[in-house]
This record gives C-alpha cells, structure tokens and sequence, in this order.
C-alpha cells in the first residue's frame, strides 16, 4: 500500500516549527521524553536537553503529551543546568515520566497561535479543499420529499434513486406492538408513518432501565441468511444517543442481532430518518421471528420513539439510478433538496475540511498550502506592530504567503456542485 501525503496536525506542527526555526529539534529530532520521572508535577527531567547555562529555556512553551494522549501546553518558569530539568509556570496533572513526550517552543511562537492558523487556513479553502462524501441515509415516502443535509456539507453533486434491491420486509409494523414491561406504551401511530398504514410508536417512561425490554413484534419465522444489513424508519421526540434504544432480531428466546438506533441530534428530533444498519453474524439468522425494541446500556430517560418498515437487506445487490437534475433542486437558506417522487436515495457531496482539534487528526487539504499560510500567520503575529517601518517578520510573512497563495491557485475547485455554503 502507498504511503500517504496526508499529514495530522502533529506533523503540521513540526513542519511548521522546522519552517520558522521556532522548535528545538536537536539531532533532527522534534519530541523528546523525559529520562526519569521527577517526583514534582512542574519539572520535567531531560538528561539529553541542552542545557548551556541557568534559565536559558527560561520564556519558551512546553507542549507536553502523558501517556494517556491528553496534551498540556505550559510555559517555562526556570531550567536548571546542575539538574537537567525544566520548570513549568504551572504544575501538571501528574508527574511526567519516561511516557510522556514533548516539545520545546521558542518564546514568540506559541503551539496554540501555530493551531488556530493551521484552522484559519483551513477554513480558508472551503470550497476548493471541499472533501467528497456520500450520504444514502434519505429515503421518501409519506409526502416526504425534502430533507436536510449535515451541517458540514457545503453542496450537492449528484443524486441517485435506488430501482432495487434484494431485500424482504419481515415487520411492516402496522399493528401495536407487543408491551413486555409497564414501563412503555406501545401503539399503531396511523397519524404519523411512513409505509403501509401505521408506524410503531412507543412511549417510554423515566423508569426504564438500560437494557430492559420494552416491546415486540412478532411474525412467521424467516430465513436471514442471505442478508446482512438490517433497514427502518426511526424518529423521537428528543436528542437521543446510539445508547439509548436498539433493535433486537430474535429467533425463539435469543437474540440474534442487536442494532443501536442511531443517535438524533435535539434539531432532527420530530424527523423521520431511514437507517441502514450492518449484521454482526448473519450467517445465524436462520428463523427470525421477532422484531423487538429495547433499552440500550445507557438509560436516555422519558422520550417517544417511532418505528416503521423494517426490512432485510442484501448488501451491493442495489440498483442505483442518476436523478437528472432537473428533477430535484437544493435551498441555500434552508440548506434542503428536494424533489418529486418516493425513492431511496444516495446524495453524493462536497462536506467542508474538517478543522484540526487534536495531533491525530489527518488534514484534508493541501499540507503545503497549510504550513505556508500557517507561517505567514505566525510570522505576522511576531512581528513590531509599533515599528514605523516594515520589520524581518513581516517580509518574511509576505513571502510565505505568497507561496501560499501560489498552492492555493494550484487547488482544483470540485466542479458541477450546487453550493449551499461557502
């Protein structure tokens, strides 16, 4: 497998640091660790820092990362030639041991300012570093033909109906189901559903505890072999997280397969929303005879869900069909597309880059655009803002932003797309 060009924000960092000379990189090297643990939660131990005289790191960031991943920024409150050791201004949560790694900034260039322009320039590019993705989680029915894209999509290329697929429906739920504790009300909603003539709706009560079985409905046992995804129409009243309420397939008094209910967010409370779910073994499901709704392990309180159309799926057995797009248009304002006939549906899109709040995460743009535009950054806000004359920083930041600018062009704006975001 090729290596990839992507870099996360660590290596944005480094690079950047390299770029401006701003980080201690001795023998090449930009992280370090400390050679012992010191037994006082400010002072971390380095036997191979160079130490040339009292204090000399004095001024300079700590960007320190424990064993646990977590990242702590401090500064530098005295460092010690006698006891190869650092100060910082503040202690840390623990005591830094042989496991934590980190790295030493100059004064003027904290690792903080060097993320939020790593962002900036990000957010800089959202149309042209616009990342592709696919949503096929929309389906039509019930005079639903409008629905609301993620809040990070910034435009739609193409839409696709699905023609067919091998599937079976095994529980229209059109009749109540089957109450298995006092702590639910299940009825047939025939106000609110979305195929047949009523969807499933249950009312569960605070009482509910996790895990506990809330209804069921069953049905003539049917061979699932052949399928290995699981689809329904869910909604509720409230945010409620993939915790909250599964889906269970049984066969006899087992339980086959366990789905979550996906999580909605408090602004898709009160939407219909399809989901399609993976099998984990369906190589089992040789006689499902019941669908059943229950508790998930974290006890999301009172809340009323709805079910409807639940059916299994053969996975890459779908025919999917381009909608001209004549036939279906996108609302900027209200960041919707609609369109006119009842189909499943894959929406193909742009989302914008993601911002970078952690080392691990990948950029998704241009890495070289990034650190120029991120150093012009940097450079700008080190530089004499009370000097009567341009400053060293200031030219320097004019020439990497330049070159910035220069990549930026280079960057290939993802075409035929109707934008609902800049």
């Amino acid at each position: 497998m090729p290596a990839t060009q992507r870099r996360n924000r660590k290596q944005l960092r480094h690079s950047i640091g390299l770029l401006l000379g701003a980080v201690r990189h001795e023998g090449g090297v930009v992280e370090s660790s400390p050679s012992e643990a010191s037994q006082n939660a400010a002072k971390i131990t380095d036997t191979t820092l160079a130490y040339g005289t009292d204090n000399e790191h004095r001024g300079r960031w700590v960007y320190a990362t424990d064993a646990g991943g977590a990242t702590h920024v401090r500064r530098v409150f005295a460092s010690s030639r006698d006891e190869r050791s650092i100060t910082v201004s503040k202690a840390f949560p623990a005591v830094p041991d042989s496991t934590w790694i980190y790295e030493l900034w100059d004064i003027d260039v904290p690792p903080g300012v060097v993320h939020e322009f790593i962002n900036q320039a990000i957010s800089g590019v959202t149309r042209k570093g616009s990342v592709e993705d696919v949503d096929d989680t929309f389906h039509t029915g019930g005079r639903i033909n409008s629905f609301a894209l993620s809040s990070n999509w910034t435009g739609v290329r193409d839409l696709n109906w699905r023609s067919g697929f091998a599937g079976q429906q095994i529980a229209s739920l059109d009749q109540p189901l089957t109450e298995l504790t006092a702590n639910v009300s299940a009825v047939a909603d025939s106000a609110d559903f979305r195929q047949g003539s009523a969807a499933a709706r249950l009312d569960v009560g605070a009482a509910a505890a996790a895990n506990e079985a809330l209804a069921e409905a069953g049905f003539t046992a049917v061979d699932g072999r052949g399928y290995d995804r699981v689809e329904f129409w869910h909604k509720s009243n409230g945010a409620i997280t993939s915790s909250n309420l599964v889906v269970q397939l049984r066969q006899g008094s087992s339980t086959h397969e366990s789905i979550p209910v996906p999580a909605t967010l408090a602004t898709q409370s009160g939407q219909w929303r399809y989901a399609s779910m993976a099998l984990t073994a369906p190589e089992r499901n040789n006689a499902i005879n019941a669908v059943r709704v229950a508790a998930g392990s974290s006890d999301g309180g009172a809340i009323t869900a709805w079910l409807d159309d639940v059916k299994l799926v053969r996975s890459n057995s779908e025919v999917w069909h381009r909608v001209p797009r004549e036939f279906w248009r996108v609302g900027a304002a209200s960041r919707q597309f609609t369109l006119t006939d009842d189909a499943r549906l894959r929406v193909t899109g742009v989302r914008a880059p993601t911002l970078l709040d952690s080392d691990s995460q990948i950029c998704e743009v241009d890495t070289q655009y990034v650190i120029n535009s991120t150093a012009a950054g940097v450079m700008r806000s080190r530089s004499d803002r009370r000097g009567a004359i341009r400053d060293a920083a200031m030219q320097q930041a004019d020439l990497y932003e330049q070159i910035a600018q220069t990549q930026r062009l280079r960057m290939n704006t993802p075409a035929n797309i109707r934008w609902v975001d800049d």
